[in-house]
């Protein structure tokens, strides 16, 4: 018995150096910084590539995937999903020449972090009130499809974690100076690169919906609330 548990702390002597030798080959990627729309917006190359949590309303339609800060004096934010998902509403977009990822010092270039989707009970919330305000925003345009008619709209806001992906200061500071008459330069993100900064989204928390108006089945016209 003696030889026995002499044996045993024996090999736990050679094992715990084996263990400790070997290299951790997982590279550390910091959490997300929380921060504003406005404050990414105001300096998007200093959230460039970064992960951060952010709270907004979205905005969506046909073209368009918009995460929205009322208190900006600025563009919105371009709203992206994670593996090329996209909102309801969004049938097409022309990207910009924007680009994802980095570079250092060197200049070398640097690999956008990689984010995944959480599909989880928060994410299908969103899409369920994003769901319904398309069906809503479709009465706008003639007779509903269905009957009794569902043409109720939501303003949806919700907390969105996600990489950042930023223009760089040069081309920040040329959109700035740009009017409404000039022609778009196509060196951003989203639609036609009109957008500074976009947000490609990992997760969603917090989701949030108000009415915006609805058509009552007994009414043809809508009720504001």
């Amino acid at each position: 018995m003696k030889t026995l548990r002499s044996s045993f702390f024996l090999i736990l002597g050679f094992a715990v150096p084996l263990g400790y030798g070997q290299k951790n080959t997982k590279k550390f990627q910091p959490g997300p910084v929380e921060t504003t729309v406005c404050k990414v917006l105001g300096d998007p190359s200093a959230y460039n590539n970064r992960l951060v949590k952010v709270r907004g309303w979205v905005s969506e339609g046909s073209e368009y995937s918009l995460l929205v800060d009322e208190s900006c004096d600025t563009d919105p934010m371009w709203l992206a999903f994670a593996h090329a998902s996209a909102p309801p509403q969004l049938e097409a977009s022309v990207n910009g020449t924007g680009t994802a990822g980095g570079r250092d010092s060197k200049g070398r270039q640097i690999p956008p972090i990689p984010v995944h989707l959480v599909r989880d009970a928060n994410y299908m919330q969103l899409m369920h009130y994003l769901a319904i305000s398309a069906k809503g925003k479709a009465c706008a345009g003639g007779p509903p499809l269905a009957f009794p008619p569902n043409c109720i709209t939501y303003c949806v806001a919700a907390t969105f974690t996600g990489r950042v992906d930023g223009v760089s200061n040069q081309v920040h500071e040329a959109q700035r100076k740009r009017s409404s008459a000039d022609r778009i330069d196509g060196k951003g993100f989203g639609h036609m690169g009109m957008f500074d900064a976009q947000i490609v989204v990992q997760s969603v928390e917090n989701v949030g919906a108000v009415a915006e108006f609805e058509i009552p089945e007994s009414r043809s016209t809508p009720k504001s609330r």
